[in-house]
């Protein structure tokens, strides 16, 4: 046979002893000349030669590994059965290859029809001794998820073997199966405000030159040096796993700040919601003699900023030792200096009685304070967008308890103890376009988490799931530090969607098993969005990231995308890979045949909230959140090896 067909699998199933117009299944283990499908044997020959004999290990192919029974996992849809075959005389020999259907054990229990001759076998080429003999198994043939065994008879054009090869057993898998739960249509969309926050700063791409320059590296912060070569310094932030532990303080104290509970002091810090952000630092505060230490106390910093009103924000900023002052400070006395913006951004300078306790600590005190501080910009210029970086400057009195009474005076500037690649996480766009409601701000460099109703619209949030998970850009990914950027240009948009998504594509490869109603329609529904520059169907010349090429070409089309399609299989829908199709899972983007009501409505109103509650504008950093588990239930390990993905996926 020449060529490799294709194994489709929608309805396929075993035959039964009626399509052979016999009364009964033959017995499996006869005479290979019982039924000979090769042609017949000539008795003169007999005596005159040897008989071809079949290999002992029949395998089936592709196969990625055997189950636990000692099933072949065949995870392709263009099945190949394969033995070698050798005749002592030299002669060349065929090979008949017959498949049943079988138990749990192996054992045959049905014989199947994988051809259209009078016995329902395949027989292959003569081929020379000692050959591997390899046949393509027929379109339709073979049932999905069905145990299966074939063996072989040798022929030499005269003579047949007198019994068969061993049996091989093996199964006929998707390259994708992922059984969908069951959709639950009064399932509340999750809101991208209930999102934990992030530690990852993911700036917009290409982000603007009108952004703010990097701050300097962290750095210390010191007094000038005194005739008796002394100074007081503010150290650089010590890391967290390097920062002193806490001392547990008296139950009355703040564990979280002004309600937010994952921003409090219990360690070095920096965290960031789009409207919150919290850096908490552990900063040693150093008297030093010719550069030599002389006493050290370690503080803890806390600045939160929360974008809580349409052209005003609130800063909240928290003192209080991480341990003890020791004996060697006689008093730290540390006061607010001043706060400093840019641009139309005005701080409302507190009074110094604002802050909650005293700003002075004696040896053995523990005592925490915190200040608030609102901040306006003028938003009276509709249209415009504005990029403000809040600072803050403390000054401190530091009396040595040496018998030296002259106090040492020194400062902190929030700005010159960044640290690590976070440094922007507290840069703030604030604009007066439509791109929310009204005027607002979000913090620019963090990214925020777009989050998949994946209880009600399974369909489409495992489509995005697999491609997240098994391709190699993990588009909209956070694990994988894999952003989506938000596309704005409309027309952009509707050329990336028609070259992944070409009118009756889905209609052509859907299954109507899929679909929630009468009135619903099969969509096809591409990932990453035709809305990002993520998506395969944008071309590297017009900005995409990922464009899905074929070799040659410089078109982006979704021919060159995963291609699956949702099917109703028993009581679940399955998200199968497509007719035809072997994904390698090197692809960059996907398209699938899906429930239209699924497409759309996992978009639609919810995905415009998202944008108007995270005034996402063009190059917009997002993540997405597809909501879907496959818990330990996937055959192959985890999604993203290059492995076939056959998992059972729960809704969260």
């Amino acid at each position: 046979m020449s060529g490799i067909a294709v194994l489709l699998l929608i309805g396929a199933g075993p035959a039964s002893a009626t399509d052979w117009g016999l009364t009964a299944q033959p017995d499996p283990n006869a005479a290979p000349s019982s039924r000979p499908a090769a042609g017949p044997e000539m008795k003169s020959a007999a005596a005159a030669g040897s008989r071809p004999v079949s290999g002992k290990t029949p395998t089936a192919a592709p196969s990625k590994k055997k189950d636990a029974a000692g099933f072949q996992r065949v995870i392709s849809q263009k099945i190949q059965l394969k033995n070698t075959v050798t005749d002592a005389d030299g002669d060349k020999a065929n090979l008949t290859f017959e498949v049943w259907t079988a138990d749990a054990a192996g054992n045959p229990k049905a014989k199947v029809k994988i051809d259209d001759n009078e016995y329902g076998v395949i027989v292959s080429p003569f081929v020379a001794s000692g050959s591997t003999v390899t046949v393509d198994v027929p379109a339709g043939k073979l049932a999905l998820n069905t145990n299966y065994v074939f063996h072989t008879s040798a022929y030499d054009g005269s003579l047949y073997e007198t019994t068969w090869s061993p049996w091989a057993r093996f199964r006929v898998e998707m390259s994708v199966d992922l059984t969908l739960p069951t959709p639950n249509y009064s399932a509340p969309d999750p809101s991208s405000f209930d999102v934990p926050p992030s530690p990852y700063q993911t700036k917009p791409l290409a982000a603007s030159a009108a952004l703010a320059p990097k701050p300097d590296p962290a750095v210390e912060q010191c007094s000038p040096v005194d005739r008796d070569g002394r100074q007081v310094c503010f150290g650089k932030p010590i890391p967290k796993n390097k920062a002193p532990k806490k001392v547990a303080r008296a139950a009355t104290a703040t564990a979280a700040t002004a309600g937010v509970p994952w921003c409090n002091t219990d360690f070095p810090s920096i965290l960031s919601t789009r409207v919150t952000e919290c850096d908490v630092r552990a900063v040693p505060v150093i008297i030093r003699t010719d550069g030599v230490p002389d006493a050290i106390a370690y503080f803890t910093f806390l600045r939160m900023i929360e974008l809580d009103g349409q052209n005003s924000f609130t800063e909240h900023l928290v003192i209080e030792p991480a341990q003890q002052i020791p004996l060697d400070f006689a008093e730290i006395n540390m006061k607010l200096a001043e706060h400093l913006c840019q641009g139309s951004c005005k701080p409302s300078e507190p009074s110094p009685d604002a802050w909650t306790e005293k700003t002075w600590w004696t040896p053995g005190d523990m005592h925490s304070t915190s200040l608030t501080t609102p901040y306006i910009w003028d938003a009276s210029v509709a249209g415009q967008k504005y990029v403000f970086k809040p600072d803050v400057k403390i000054d401190a009195d530091i009396l040595p308890s040496d018998g030296n009474i002259r106090p040492f005076l020194t400062g902190y500037q929030w700005s010159k103890g960044y640290s690590g690649a976070t440094q922007d996480l507290d840069q703030i766009r604030c604009d007066t376009t439509t791109a929310g409601p009204g005027t607002g701000c979000v913090f620019v460099n963090s990214a925020p988490t777009y989050v998949f109703n994946a209880k009600a619209f399974p369909q489409a949030a495992a489509h995005g799931w697999l491609i997240q998970q098994s391709t190699p850009n993990h588009p909209g990914s956070q694990s994988a530090q894999k952003p989506l950027y938000y596309m704005g240009d409309s027309a952009q948009n509707t050329r990336s969607r028609g070259r992944i998504c070409p009118t009756g594509w889905a209609a052509e490869n859907g299954d109507a098993s899929a679909l929630v109603d009468a009135a619903d329609t099969l969509n096809c529904d591409e990932f990453a969005f035709a809305s990002t520059y993520n998506s395969g169907g944008m071309s590297s010349a017009e900005g995409g990231l990922n464009p899905a090429v074929k070799a040659g070409s410089t078109t982006p089309t979704g021919a060159a995308c995963i291609g699956t399609y949702a099917k109703k299989q028993g009581s679940a829908v399955h998200l199968f890979s497509l007719n035809g199709t072997d994904p390698t899972f090197k692809e960059v983007c996907g398209r699938s045949a899906i429930s239209g009501m699924h497409n759309q409505e996992s978009m639609g109103n919810h995905f415009a909230t998202f944008m108007r509650d995270m005034r996402i504008m063009d190059k917009d950093a997002y993540w997405l959140d597809t909501r879907m588990s496959p818990g330990s239930t996937c055959l192959y390990g985890t999604p993203g090896n290059g492995d076939p993905v056959i998992c059972k996926l729960t809704a969260q």
